[in-house]
């Protein structure tokens, strides 16, 4: 017999998950019908929700995200968008291609602003889908990298009214605030970034510690809490320059708690600093530990691996050719922004 199609899944706050078809996905609660019964779940209980079975054009476009090819991937996107389908199709097609064009920005800012107008069609056409925070939060992020920081920012404060007053989930509320973070980053408010970064890292520090946080929203909140400490880092460089960073860099690097990444960026800081002050082989000792020793996520040891080829050419290749460390790249973490770097 054929293998079963994956259905749709959902991730829940307290670590469980639940799989069926997907039959609605509301902005206040989720239905998958098991065998005859229909399950609903209230939005807040959901950390999130994936659809499936996947049509080929939808399947397809994730493969050309992975390899790099933005341009045929939100082709893929945008074609699946317009064929019949199951009644998530539609909107889960558009928010990938808007998701897709925000992901080429990294790579080409001009594309910010295309990223930006998707995702304001999708949250006018959608404005009752339980992916609504999740468009808003990719489209401030867009409005943020094409300029618009304030506008970015005032959508951030209204989402997260939102979360409170809809009763969403403090894992939903504080995401959004560190998007609002990030956004004040992209936009060159280092001052205002930081002020609020560090009573989010504060915020997001206690909930991980909370006894009273589920499992699933613990895991989830784990991750912003490091996104939120590297976010920091890079706002006291932006602010305050390289030196201030690595004093704080210095401080995660001796933390036995932080993630794998908090460390990973706290070695690549201090490498930074070392650079800047002219100290090329303490930079390369540095970004070395990080490649041998940390098991981080691909973009930060893909980060490392890149910093550490161009230091070592600064150096002479030596001991070791820095494009020997940029071909490692791209054999280890070819879908990473930093693999686009030294194609």
């Amino acid at each position: 017999m054929p293998a079963e199609l994956p259905q749709s899944r959902v991730s829940k706050v307290d670590g469980g998950s639940v799989s069926g078809e997907l039959t609605a996905a509301g902005f206040d609660s989720v239905t998958l019908k098991v065998g005859d019964a229909d399950r609903v779940l209230e939005a807040k209980d959901v950390l999130s929700l994936t659809p499936g079975p996947l049509p080929e054009l939808i399947s397809k476009g994730e493969s050309f995200i992975l390899s790099q090819d933005f341009q045929n991937a939100a082709n893929a996107f945008e074609a699946a968008a317009a064929e019949e389908g199951a009644f998530w199709v539609k909107p889960w097609a558009s928010l990938r291609h808007a998701e897709t064009l925000l992901v080429w920005a990294n790579a080409d800012r001009g594309r910010a602003g295309d990223a930006a107008k998707a995702f304001r069609t999708w949250a006018d056409a959608n404005a009752d889908s339980f992916w609504l925070p999740r468009a808003q939060m990719g489209q401030a992020k867009a409005m943020a990298m094409s300029g618009d920081v304030d506008g970015a920012t005032t959508l951030m404060q209204q989402l997260s009214d939102t979360a409170f007053e809809k009763n969403l989930g403090r894992h939903v509320e504080l995401h959004v605030n560190l998007v609002r973070c990030e956004a004040f980053l992209i936009g060159g408010q280092a001052e205002v970034a930081q002020a609020r970064l560090r009573d989010l890292v504060t915020k997001l520090r206690e909930a991980v510690q909370s006894p009273d946080t589920p499992v699933g929203a613990k895991s989830l909140l784990t991750s912003l809490y490091s996104s939120s400490q590297v976010l920091l880092g890079d706002a006291i460089y932006a602010k305050d320059g390289g030196r201030a960073a690595a004093t704080y860099w210095e401080g995660l690097s001796k933390d036995r708690n932080a993630s794998a990444d908090v460390r990973a960026a706290a070695w690549i800081g201090i490498a930074q600093n070392a650079r800047e002050q002219g100290q090329a082989r303490e930079a390369q000792l540095q970004l070395a530990k990080v490649v041998a020793t940390l098991p981080a996520s691909d973009e930060m040891m893909a980060r490392a691996l890149y910093e550490l080829g161009e230091v070592s050419k600064e150096l002479g290749n030596n001991p070791t050719s820095g494009d020997t460390y940029h071909q490692r790249l791209l054999e280890r973490y070819p879908s990473t922004s930093w693999a686009a770097k030294v194609r």
